[in-house]
């Protein structure tokens, strides 16, 4: 039982130093990482249009080969190639997406405060303060879509931190109230 429990505290341990090195590689280089996650979408994408391809090609019939697996690779291909010439573009292009989906969670969520409203609680304002806050984010990413792509990263980082932190502070504490357990089970 005891190698188990050390297993685990070594284990917790390594995670916990590898979410601060994830994190602070997050926050130190935003732009290489959504770059590079945007170059992983691309090499997927490349790859589904080569195994589409060689899946055409691999008919030894013309007759028999369907266009829609052609049209299909060749579309994945195009969107790999552009996802490897224009990551900021791609990067942009999802951050707008985010942006109007916040914009129309924002409206529904008016739309609810007003109905609310009608039933005489006060939860009406919170779900209003809400929806404005969630409308502004929303339209400040459509605004600027690649400094709303470089902000997530950062937060993304610093909560990888915070949770390398929180564990090694559990692992201290833990090994601390060991130690401390240990020595009051000591005969004396």
């Amino acid at each position: 039982m005891e190698k188990i429990l050390d297993l685990v505290r070594s284990n917790n341990l390594v995670q916990a130093v590898l979410c601060i090195a994830f994190g602070l590689f997050l926050m130190i280089y935003p732009s290489i990482t959504i770059q590079g996650i945007i170059m992983l979408f691309g090499v997927a994408l490349a790859l589904m249009g080569a195994a589409g391809l060689v899946s055409y090609f691999r008919q030894k019939s013309v007759r028999y080969r369907n266009t829609g697996t052609l049209m299909g690779a060749v579309f994945y291909l195009i969107i790999a190639l552009i996802a490897f010439v224009f990551p900021k573009v791609i990067a942009g292009f999802f951050s707008v997406v985010l942006g109007v989906v916040l914009i129309l969670f924002a409206i529904v969520n008016v739309v609810r405060a007003v109905g609310l409203r009608s039933f005489g609680s006060s939860i009406w304002i919170a779900v209003l303060v809400a929806a404005v806050i969630v409308g502004v984010g929303g339209v400040l990413i459509v605004v600027n879509p690649w400094g709303a792509s470089m902000t997530f990263v950062l937060v993304l980082g610093a909560a990888f931190i915070a949770n390398g932190a929180v564990d090694l502070f559990i692992e201290w504490y833990a090994r601390d109230s060991a130690k401390q357990a240990d020595l009051m089970a000591r005969p004396r």
